[in-house]
């Protein structure tokens, strides 16, 4: 069930920042780096690849994000980074520039015309510590489809309170890779 988004992730030294084609970007992400699942044993800041593409049947995407997770004085701790958005949205400074594009409400039809079908990006770590253990995963945000609740009232003529959330943000994420200290 949910979104069928696919995502490739890879980290590892020396990518280049964008690709021709996909096999390209494969080819490179495997002979330069490690894959999601694996573990990154470089002693330099390693730089992430990132790849994702919609659903066949969905709505664009928003966005990739890579999240960070590390300990720190025995407390978890994460970061959310956004590293490459549709439309180029992201800043300079790290932030994204929201995106319109709001579901049809009376249909339940999600916007086609925003947001990209495949997203690329290539991020550092400026805060990388090899001394430090740390775990990388990659989210994928789509634009917003409809939640069930919306199709219940549509189809159904349920009615729901207004507080009730009417549509959803999908997502997809990959399998963290890990830097573990020897």
């Amino acid at each position: 069930s949910g979104p069928r988004m696919k995502v490739r992730f890879f980290a590892g030294q020396g990518f280049a920042d964008r690709y021709d084609s996909y096999d390209a970007m494969i080819t490179d992400g495997y002979a330069k780096g490690v894959p999601m699942g694996g573990d990154y044993t470089g002693t330099e800041s390693p730089q992430f690849l990132v790849w994702a593409m919609k659903d066949p049947i969905g709505p664009n995407l928003d966005r990739i994000q890579i999240v960070k997770g590390w300990y720190e004085d025995g407390e978890l701790k994460d970061e959310i980074v956004d590293v490459v958005a549709s439309g180029d949205r992201l800043q300079a400074d790290g932030s994204v520039t929201p995106i319109d594009a709001p579901i049809d409400m009376a249909t339940g039809d999600f916007n086609a015309e925003k947001g990209d079908p495949e997203l690329m990006g290539v991020w550092t770590d400026p805060n990388w510590d090899p001394a430090q253990e740390a775990f990388y995963y990659v989210r994928v945000l789509q634009l917003p489809t409809g939640r069930w609740t919306l199709y219940d009232e549509l189809r159904a003529g349920v009615k729901y309170p207004d507080d009730v959330k009417r549509e959803i943000v999908e997502r997809a994420w990959a399998s963290p890779i890990w830097h573990e200290v020897n």
